[in-house]
C-alpha cells in the first residue's frame, strides 16, 4: 500500500502499530509492516507496484512510519 494511503489510514485509527522487521531472504535488508486496528496487517510497497518496500536502511524505513504519522515504531532483529 502507497504510503499516502497509509497515512490516510493512519489519520482514521484504522492503524495501530509500525513494525519494522528484517526482510525475509535479503541479508541487512528490512520492511515496515503495520498493525491494523481489525488485526490484520499492512505492508508498505514501492511506489506504483505491488511490490513490498524493502528498506537498505532503518533510517528510511523510520522516515517513513514518521512520514505516516507515527510516533514510535518497534523494531525487531533476526535471531543469531
Amino acid at each position: 500500500m502507497e504510503i499516502r494511503m497509509l497515512r490516510q489510514m493512519f489519520q482514521e485509527g484504522l492503524l495501530r502499530t509500525a513494525t519494522i522487521v528484517p526482510a525475509p531472504m535479503e541479508s541487512e535488508r528490512w520492511m515496515l509492516v503495520f498493525e491494523k486496528a481489525n488485526g490484520n496487517q499492512e505492508r508498505i510497497s514501492k511506489a506504483r507496484t505491488e511490490n513490498d518496500k524493502i528498506y537498505k536502511r532503518l533510517n528510511g524505513a523510520l522516515s517513513d512510519a514518521k512520514e505516516i504519522g507515527f510516533r514510535s515504531v518497534t523494531v525487531e532483529f533476526n535471531d543469531s
